[in-house]
């Protein structure tokens, strides 16, 4: 009998002309993302090309000089982009593609693609997992807010109970519909995102990726399947269409428009973004770690004269200025480590209250998951500044130790060619794979799977309620 009422109400909803036209819109609005995706993606990976070109081109003919003042002239570090950034870009457009590796001072990403943009294009930004938070839930619902509530109006309900149709058949029976034309549609959608974006992406795509789309496509079931319960839930609560749908237009807006953006606000007042000015100020006395105390530096002084076993710094078969800077870079390191944790630690918080807004909407487990597994996320930045940093740190101290061995007694006035500036390898980075962050979005997961669960009991639930009520009535 279940089997039945899956066959009768997938016919039924195949055979809707409204939400076929709301179908081909929203193909339409993904298409249309696609395109403008791509463009913007292509548009990225050519600048970084050439960028990084010209960046090597510049580092390698910048002639003779001191090599600190190659470190101070310096590189940069571009990050690459990730192949599944056309189907989620994530915060990529608000997070800066290049870190300036300089002496002395650990540099945030800079290059904003958003700054570049108006005052709404954060609103704007359309792709296709805002399409598919956001747009696809409504047409969900629109397809089934009627699931029950229709039985109820047109007097069906009472019929199918006189067949002895149980309450369990019945939710099962609109639950297994909802699900497989749902299913039908979103499948093979996705898999033409899949295969568009890993045949078109200027990105290299690799096995790390295919897993990466498994597991996005994945998230997306599962949030489906709770816009499913929670549509047939809501239906069984009505006995009219309209009143169903009004109360789902409702929910839909709660849950896909307001609840995140309150959420992102909540998080940022509970814990505010600190000033830029405060973080520049801690990232310079960072940098002055070693000129702030003058205790240590006599030590270490102290120390390099025995080391050497002589009595007079300019005894030392070693340039001392270029020992003093290699040692203010060491000291300074921990320092920049402390500010950028702490501005870590912050945004995980800020994070930590969005995350309790999950209990109001899925949308927004599910836009934690859909940008984790993108690698477009602030964590997966966080990996890229990190491996900057360490590859700054082996590129000033090259070149102090260069200076610090070879200066001997001209000092200041010594001069290293292009053989030391070829000697320092292009940054090269390699994100992480999924398999090593995945544990990062543990909890994410977690309030999603509940969301389905604790959706798909309440619509049990209030089936049979339904049910008892026409029963009794």
């Amino acid at each position: 009998m279940s089997a039945a009422l899956v066959r009768k109400d997938s016919l039924n909803l195949r055979r809707e002309s409204l939400l076929t036209i709301l179908l081909v819109v929203l193909v339409g609005l993904i298409a249309v993302s696609l395109a403008t995706g791509l463009q913007r993606e292509r548009v990225f990976a050519k600048e970084r090309s050439e960028a990084e070109q010209t960046d090597k081109d510049v580092w390698m003919g910048q002639g003779d000089r001191n090599p600190h003042s190659a470190a101070h002239f310096s590189r940069y570090a571009f990050r690459p982009a990730s192949p599944l950034a056309l189907l989620d870009p994530g915060t990529n457009d608000f997070a800066g593609i290049a870190v300036w590796m300089e002496a002395h001072y650990q540099d945030p990403a800079v290059f904003r693609r958003a700054e570049d943009g108006g005052e709404l294009s954060r609103d704007a930004l359309l792709s296709p997992a805002f399409l598919l938070l956001t747009a696809a839930p409504l047409l969900v619902f629109l397809m089934l807010h009627a699931s029950v509530a229709g039985e109820r109006e047109d007097g069906t309900l009472r019929q199918l109970l006189a067949t002895g149709v149980s309450s369990g058949q019945f939710f099962s029976g609109k639950l297994r519909a909802g699900f497989q034309v749902t299913m039908l549609v979103y499948t093979p959608l996705f898999a033409v995102l899949a295969a568009f974006s890993l045949l078109t992406t200027p990105a290299e795509a690799n096995g790390d990726t295919v897993a990466r789309l498994l597991a996005m496509y994945l998230v997306y079931v599962l949030y489906l399947t709770a816009c499913i319960a929670v549509a047939i839930g809501v239906s069984a609560m009505f006995g009219t269409r309209q009143a169903a749908f009004l109360a789902l237009a409702g929910i839909w807006a709660l849950m896909a428009i307001l609840m995140p953006r309150l959420a992102s606000d909540f998080g940022t007042t509970v814990y505010p973004q600190p000033e830029a000015r405060i973080v520049s100020e801690n990232l310079s006395a960072a940098a002055g770690a070693w000129y702030a105390d003058e205790g240590r530096q006599e030590r270490i002084q102290r120390a390099v004269l025995e080391q050497y076993g002589v009595s007079e710094l300019d005894d030392l078969p070693i340039n001392w200025g270029a020992y003093r800077l290699q040692a203010s870079e060491e000291l300074s390191n921990p320092e920049f480590d402390r500010v950028y944790d702490d501005l870590s630690r912050r945004y995980r918080a800020q994070e930590s209250v969005v995350r309790w807004f999950s209990i109001l909407s899925p949308v927004i487990p599910a836009a934690n998951l859909s940008r984790g597994v993108a690698g477009t996320d602030r964590e997966h930045q966080r990996e890229f500044t990190v491996a900057a940093e360490l590859h700054r740190r082996d590129m000033i101290k090259l070149l102090n130790e260069d200076y610090m061995l070879n200066a001997g007694q001209a000092g200041a006035a010594y001069t290293a060619d292009a053989g030391l500036w070829s000697r320092f390898e292009d940054f090269t980075y390699e994100p992480p794979s999924l398999s090593s962050v995945a544990g990062r979005y543990i909890p994410d997961g977690v309030l999603l799977l509940l969301w389905v669960g604790i959706a798909m009991s309440a619509a049990n639930w209030s089936v049979r309620r339904a049910i008892q009520g026409e029963v009794t009535a």
